[in-house]
């Protein structure tokens, strides 16, 4: 029967700094969020106490739980402050945007001097809207071939079972 762990509040927050967590979970300072879960679910494995039946594993135990927490507590800390970073930067993109949209622009007389990129010349008739049209037979082809092929498929693999 699997024993019982007391989480009391007077035994889970010793208030452990950093150094300590990392120390205990046995990462370094600048390991990544996986490498402290890996520790943290390979020490959890190894001093739980259905595992291990001495006092000194269960409070080893308790003391990976609160390291690990702590550390996950600093992790999302730290999201967090990245988030609002990505907020303000969003909210000064589009204070940007919004005073360029209001800005006037004034046409000159010389619309002429435009050049189309690809080469086209303005004076031109061109229309942006030059796609040539899809006739109905061939995608009617092309949906009923696709059809034909799949059912094909079918009847050979039940033929082939």
């Amino acid at each position: 029967m699997p024993r019982q762990i007391n989480f009391g509040a007077s035994l889970l927050y010793h208030q452990l700094n950093l150094t300590d967590c990392y120390q205990i979970l046995g990462v370094k300072r600048d390991a990544s969020q996986k490498e402290i879960k890996s520790a943290y679910r390979r020490l959890s494995l190894r001093y739980h106490p259905d595992r291990n039946k001495d006092e000194k594993d269960d409070e080893k135990f308790k003391k990976i739980i609160e390291a690990y927490q702590i550390l996950r507590r600093e992790e999302k800390k730290m999201n967090r402050l990245s988030e609002t970073d990505v907020e303000a930067k969003y909210a000064e993109f589009w204070k940007k945007y919004d005073s360029k949209i209001n800005e006037p622009f004034n046409f000159d007389s010389n619309v002429g001097g435009f050049r189309n990129p690809f080469g086209a010349n303005v004076a031109e008739g061109y229309s942006h809207n030059q796609e040539k049209e899809s006739s109905p037979v061939r995608t009617h082809m092309i949906l009923f071939g696709g059809l034909g092929v799949i059912a094909l498929w079918i009847i050979l693999s039940m033929i082939l079972k």
